[in-house]
């Protein structure tokens, strides 16, 4: 129960990373790039809920109403609002469940696009699906029985009071994987193909058994047509040398009949037998002809009988039974197995005296047309796709295994290389970890009478924000960054790129310009 539950889950996931690829991949071939965003927090509720998955494209133009994402200035964060007001020179934006306004006023060329394809849960599959864990046992499970969306899901924060808080995503898989080179990029699109197609294939592979019972239906185009001839010298029996069916054969005259057999239908095997019997109940079998295989959907064989061997046979059997031979019924028997297992077993009766062979039925009885016999069930290999195809489930299997397993290696080594390229500064560092923390703003300088206190880790600052429920006004000057946290009463800071004291009172927070 609990095998089956995870592949359940795994097959889930499979379903929802083949919805997201094949969307992004989408978007790529439309409009040349396109933003994977995994919404965090609660600002645009009921929208969007902690965990979804939402896919941006930039349009030629954005208009009041639509949900857009642009990108902090200076940092690698991204806000996903929607548009209340504005122009494309400056819009004014706000999220839906949020008491204000975003501080920043995005111009048109500034939005990275707008929202065009929403996932519930969708980040949350997607992070549980690329964890390395996930990883290792879809690839073990999937060898024994595109891009890669990556999110980052933040932990929830305690809040005291009722301010509201921007939604900023993480959005730094996108970027990086924008700072390759063009050679890489085009690594990444065929990755992200790769994946889609071997996503695609598993699912019909892996959803269905490896073989499945086919049962021929019975055919009814088979057709048996039976006649003889035989060999006779001039006399006033016949009007010609020749006896054909279906007149009798007069047996002071003929010892030997060539009997005809025409058949159509489907190819595969023939073998042909007779089954003599008398009225006392004797009967014995005999072969006529080997089996005989044939490709075609034609098949025209011709067997003889030895009329006098058969006469000698019932004879034996009279003498050894006691009972008189009498007449003998002679049931010719041509055996047909085709290639897909149906069986044809038409019969010609003959019967046989002392003095004449006739047709037991008449002309009508040479004919026969009829439906095949039931045939046993076989287990046959399932196919995947067209019937031209002919590509099998283990096969598919293989190759979808094949296909994940080598996107998965080359999406993560082309990840490592576009980290690589990212910034790895503290202050870089701090804006991707801390980014629903964190507000961009312009250099200010503390009120008269406000202590400021510096801390000595950014954790601290971050601590105290969450405490108090209040955001990390942040700006950058003379390659110092500086976040601070204010309160009622006191201005709490954190530098980089400077040594931190452990408290200073009074202190501005920038020198005053000019």
């Amino acid at each position: 129960m609990m095998l089956n539950r995870f592949f359940r889950r795994l097959l889930a996931a499979a379903l929802m990373a083949v919805a997201v690829l094949l969307a992004i991949s989408a978007a790529v071939l439309a409009g040349g790039h396109a933003a994977v965003v995994s919404t965090d927090g609660t600002s645009m509720n009921p929208v969007y809920y902690h965990g979804d998955l939402v896919l941006v494209v930039p349009a030629s133009s954005y208009s009041v109403g639509q949900i857009v994402a642009y990108r902090m200035p200076a940092d690698n964060n991204v806000v996903l609002h929607r548009i209340i007001d504005g122009d494309a020179d400056g819009f004014v934006i706000k999220g839906d469940n949020s008491q204000s306004i975003d501080v920043m006023h995005p111009s048109a060329k500034q939005l990275i696009g707008r929202a065009v394809l929403h996932i519930p849960h969708g980040g949350i599959w997607l992070q549980r699906l690329t964890s390395p864990p996930m990883l290792a046992l879809a690839a073990f499970a999937l060898l024994a029985g595109g891009g890669t969306a990556i999110t980052r899901r933040a932990r929830k924060r305690r809040r005291k009071t009722n301010m509201s808080r921007h939604t900023i995503t993480g959005s730094a898989p996108a970027t990086a994987l924008g700072t390759l080179t063009p050679p890489l990029k085009a690594a990444a699109g065929a990755t992200i193909l790769v994946a889609v197609l071997g996503a695609a294939l598993a699912v019909p592979a892996w959803t269905g058994p490896l073989e499945h019972s086919s049962a021929a239906e019975p055919t009814t185009d088979a057709r048996m047509v039976f006649s003889y001839t035989a060999d006779v010298k001039p006399s006033p029996a016949y009007d010609d040398t020749t006896v054909e069916s279906p007149q009798p054969v007069f047996r002071n005259l003929i010892d030997t009949v060539d009997v005809h057999y025409s058949y159509s239908g489907e190819p595969g095997d023939v073998t042909v037998a007779a089954e003599l019997s008398s009225p006392g109940g004797w009967n014995s079998t005999i072969p006529l002809a080997a089996p005989e295989s044939f490709t075609g959907d034609r098949y025209d064989g011709t067997i003889q009988l030895d009329l006098e061997a058969i006469e000698a046979k019932a004879q034996a059997a009279a003498e050894v039974t006691g009972l008189p031979a009498g007449q003998v019924s002679i049931a010719i028997t041509p055996k047909v197995e085709t290639t897909t297992g149906h069986k044809f077993e038409p019969t010609l009766n003959l019967n046989m005296t002392p003095l004449q062979v006739t047709v037991n039925g008449g002309t009508e009885a040479l004919t026969v047309t009829g439906e095949d016999t039931a045939v046993e069930p076989a287990l046959v290999p399932r196919t995947i796709g067209p019937e031209s195809w002919n590509l099998t489930a283990a096969t598919a299997r293989v190759i979808s295994a094949v296909m994940l397993v080598t996107s998965m290696l080359a999406g993560t080594i082309l990840l490592l290389a576009a980290r690589r390229r990212t910034p790895v500064d503290e202050g870089a560092t701090i804006r991707r970890r801390y980014a629903a923390l964190l507000v961009k703003v312009h250099p200010m300088t503390a009120p008269q009478g406000r202590p400021v206190i510096d801390v000595t880790t950014f954790a601290t600052l971050a601590k105290l924000a969450e405490r108090y429920g209040l955001l990390v006004l942040h700006w950058a000057r003379s390659d110092v960054e500086t976040f601070i946290v204010q309160d009622e009463n006191t201005t709490y800071r954190y530098r980089t790129g400077a040594e931190q004291p452990e408290q200073q009172t009074q202190e501005p927070l920038v020198d005053a310009e000019a």
